[in-house]
Protein backbone atom coordinates (compact mmCIF):
# COMPACT_ATOMS: atom_id res chain seq x y z
CA UNK A 1 0.00 0.00 0.00
CA UNK A 2 1.44 3.30 -1.31
CA UNK A 3 0.36 6.87 -0.19
CA UNK A 4 -0.77 7.31 -3.54
CA UNK A 5 -3.45 4.70 -3.52
CA UNK A 6 -5.23 6.06 -0.20
CA UNK A 7 -4.85 9.74 -1.49
CA UNK A 8 -6.35 8.03 -4.82
CA UNK A 9 -9.20 6.10 -3.01
CA UNK A 10 -10.01 8.84 -0.86
CA UNK A 11 -10.57 11.76 -3.84
CA UNK A 12 -12.09 8.68 -6.05
CA UNK A 13 -14.80 7.11 -2.95
CA UNK A 14 -14.90 10.67 -0.58
CA UNK A 15 -14.85 13.29 -3.04
CA UNK A 16 -11.99 15.17 -1.32
CA UNK A 17 -9.63 17.27 -2.68
CA UNK A 18 -5.91 15.61 -2.31
CA UNK A 19 -5.43 19.16 -1.28
CA UNK A 20 -7.22 18.72 1.53
CA UNK A 21 -5.45 15.35 2.64
CA UNK A 22 -3.03 16.10 5.65
CA UNK A 23 -0.24 13.49 6.52
CA UNK A 24 -0.11 9.73 5.53
CA UNK A 25 1.70 7.48 8.09
CA UNK A 26 1.86 4.15 6.42
CA UNK A 27 2.71 1.38 9.23
CA UNK A 28 3.20 -2.48 8.78
CA UNK A 29 -0.78 -3.51 9.63
CA UNK A 30 -2.41 0.33 9.49
CA UNK A 31 -2.11 3.24 8.18
CA UNK A 32 -3.00 6.49 9.16
CA UNK A 33 -4.27 9.40 7.26
CA UNK A 34 -5.21 12.87 8.36
CA UNK A 35 -8.49 14.48 6.62
CA UNK A 36 -10.44 17.27 7.86
CA UNK A 37 -12.49 17.32 10.94
CA UNK A 38 -16.13 17.83 9.30
CA UNK A 39 -15.16 15.06 6.35
CA UNK A 40 -14.00 12.37 8.70
CA UNK A 41 -17.38 10.66 8.79
CA UNK A 42 -17.64 10.88 4.74
CA UNK A 43 -14.40 9.51 4.73
CA UNK A 44 -14.71 6.57 6.72
CA UNK A 45 -18.28 5.60 5.24
CA UNK A 46 -16.88 6.14 1.15
CA UNK A 47 -14.02 3.42 2.04
CA UNK A 48 -16.04 0.85 4.12
CA UNK A 49 -18.03 0.68 0.67
CA UNK A 50 -14.84 0.09 -1.20
CA UNK A 51 -11.81 -1.34 -2.05
CA UNK A 52 -8.04 -0.43 -2.55
CA UNK A 53 -5.65 -2.81 -4.65
CA UNK A 54 -8.63 -5.16 -5.11
CA UNK A 55 -9.28 -5.92 -1.09
CA UNK A 56 -11.40 -4.28 1.55
CA UNK A 57 -10.27 -2.15 3.75
CA UNK A 58 -11.24 -1.85 8.20
CA UNK A 59 -11.67 1.66 8.44
CA UNK A 60 -12.25 3.39 11.35
CA UNK A 61 -11.82 6.89 13.03
CA UNK A 62 -7.96 6.98 15.27
CA UNK A 63 -9.63 7.43 18.98
CA UNK A 64 -5.66 7.82 20.21
CA UNK A 65 -5.77 11.07 20.47
CA UNK A 66 -2.03 11.19 18.74
CA UNK A 67 -2.92 13.67 16.29
CA UNK A 68 -0.90 16.63 15.16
Amino acid sequence: LRPADLVGAIVNEARLPAADIGAIDIADRFALVEVPEDRIGEVIEALRASTIKGKRIMVRRDLSGGGR
